[in-house]
Order: C-alpha cells, then structure tokens, then sequence
C-alpha cells in the first residue's frame, strides 16, 4: 500500500514511504539515506511533514512514531549547523541541531 500526499505549494503528488528508516539518525545521515534510495527520494521539506501530519496521521495512517512528541528531520535549515524538525504527534515545528537524532521519513516528487 502506498501513502501519498499533495505538496502544500506546487500541489504535486508526493510519495511517502511506507515506512521510517529503521534507526533514528543525524540530519547529515538521513539527508544521505533518503537520496540512497535512489529515483528520486529525498528529506521531505517541513511543510510537507506538516501535511503528512494533517492528511496521513491524523487520519490513522502511516504507522508514525507519535509518542513522546518523537520528532522527524525535514530537510529545511535553519542555520548552518541546524534544521528542522517536525513532531507527527502533535505537528508542532521547532529547530535542533544536525547532530541530534530523529526518525526519518522519505519522500519523492510523482511527476
């Protein structure tokens, strides 16, 4: 089963992942798994975390680690050495440095 959403901006068709990436990472790791996978995957920017919280997990979709406010990487930085990061439990947006570890959700562009 596939999971898709629509880009809060250009209204495109975007591909989630069915599922996290199995451990938690730093954003430099996750920004080099996501594009591992290869065809066009990527970090979802934080607007597009933002909607798969609206439209995936509060409609029970999507298997999102919630608990705990646990956060997701976005690939949008804040500053050089920081980015960020989006709760699935709560949709709230805040900052953290790269080093730290969150989950980590692909996306890809359908065009």
């Amino acid at each position: 089963m596939s999971l898709y959403i629509e880009h809060p901006i250009t209204g495109e068709q975007i591909q989630v992942a069915i599922n996290d990436f199995p451990n938690e990472m730093t954003w430099h790791l996750a920004m080099s798994a996501c594009e591992g996978l290869g065809k066009g995957w990527r970090l979802p920017i934080k607007e597009e975390l933002s909607v798969m919280y609206e439209q995936l997990h509060k409609q029970g979709k999507g298997n999102f680690k919630t608990v705990n406010e646990e956060s997701y990487w976005s690939s949008s930085q804040y500053y050089t050495d920081s980015a960020f990061k989006v709760s699935l439990g709560s949709g709230s947006v805040d900052v953290s440095k790269k080093s730290n570890y969150f989950h980590v959700r692909a996306v890809r562009t359908l065009s």
